[in-house]
């Protein structure tokens, strides 16, 4: 029958052990790292630092192609890299929200897309012709609004593929999608996946989009990630430059010149229809123009088929090149 150590025992072993008596070299504590065996590190350090560098020009990329797609100013910007059991991944999400499997061929193994619903529904109201401002609603998308969605779902996929070239001929596409994830199967709870958190503000929107990969697509690529990021980017081709200036000649922009005047207050509450307001601006005086809120050019008033008009003379913005000059 074996003996039972009492508790003075215990401690003396304990003791022993942490001070290395005995002469036993494996009682010395000093170089034990705490390892968690429910969450592995399948990924390294430098592969996920790879990985940071490659997908923040992703996120460079993407913001210029989604202010021409969704007509407005859109900013993506990487926010972490990180490894995860797939179950924690699913637990962070909001339910219901965007969500997206993407299929990885030639690599084994399904991908996660997620879309937090404020931006899912910015984007939709934006692609329907919508400002954009409206308050994302609590409930689910609907089937027309995923169809909607897939557009700009698709613009980002093309984006990830275009940014992987360098380091696999990989081509991420729509798989599945559906507004509850756990409903989809894409891995197992406990494979670690790699999760790129990334912060997208759309005009007055912000939220977060997610994209989810399985590690163990990663590992057989160890130094094609490691060194793929440190490549230079090729320089557009004249296909790609035709379709950049294509897409932004589509964007609308606010063009405006202001003409004020001053009134008193007793003659304001006298205005008539059919009175004429002198704005104090005479004809050949210069009109600022404005682009938004750059001023862009200068020109002068004038009349164009019986409609007041404004004639553009120059460039405004030499002139405030040359007034910084000057000062």
């Amino acid at each position: 029958m074996s003996r039972i150590l009492s508790q003075d025992e215990i401690n003396a072993l304990i003791t022993a052990a942490s001070t290395g008596a005995g002469g036993d070299d494996r009682g010395d504590l000093a170089g034990i790292v705490v390892y968690n065996f429910r969450r592995p590190d399948r990924v390294s350090k430098g592969q996920l630092r790879s990985l940071h560098f490659l997908h923040d020009r992703f996120a460079k990329n993407l913001s210029t192609s989604l202010s021409a797609f969704l007509r407005t100013m859109t900013d993506v910007s990487l926010v972490s890299v990180e490894q995860f059991a797939y179950s924690e991944f699913l637990m962070s999400l909001s339910d219901p929200t965007a969500f997206y499997s993407i299929s990885m061929p030639p690599l084994d193994g399904i991908g996660a897309f997620e879309i937090s619903p404020p931006v899912a529904f910015v984007m939709i109201d934006r692609l329907l012709g919508g400002t954009g401002h409206t308050p994302a609603p609590n409930r689910a998308l609907t089937d027309i609004e995923h169809n909607v969605l897939d557009s700009a779902v698709k613009l980002v996929l093309e984006h990830l593929t275009e940014t992987w070239h360098g380091i696999a001929d990989v081509r991420f596409r729509i798989h599945e999608r559906e507004t509850r994830p756990q409903m989809l199967q894409v891995t197992g709870p406990n494979e670690i996946v790699i999760l790129l958190a990334f912060e997208t503000v759309i005009g007055e929107c912000r939220g977060i989009f997610n994209i989810s990969i399985p590690a163990s697509a990663i590992e057989p690529m160890e130094d094609k990630v490691a060194q793929g990021w440190g490549k230079v980017r090729r320089p557009p081709s004249p296909a790609e430059e035709e379709r950049l200036m294509a897409n932004l000649g589509r964007v609308p922009l606010a063009v405006t010149s202001l003409l004020e005047t001053r009134m008193t207050a007793r003659e304001l509450v006298r205005i008539r229809p059919g009175d004429l307001i002198s704005l104090g601006h005479p004809v050949r005086t210069p009109v600022d123009v404005r682009v938004g809120d750059v001023r862009r050019y200068r020109g002068r008033l004038t009349v164009d088929q019986g409609r007041v008009a404004l004639a553009v003379e120059h460039d405004g913005a030499h002139d405030q090149d040359a007034a910084g000059a000057r000062a």
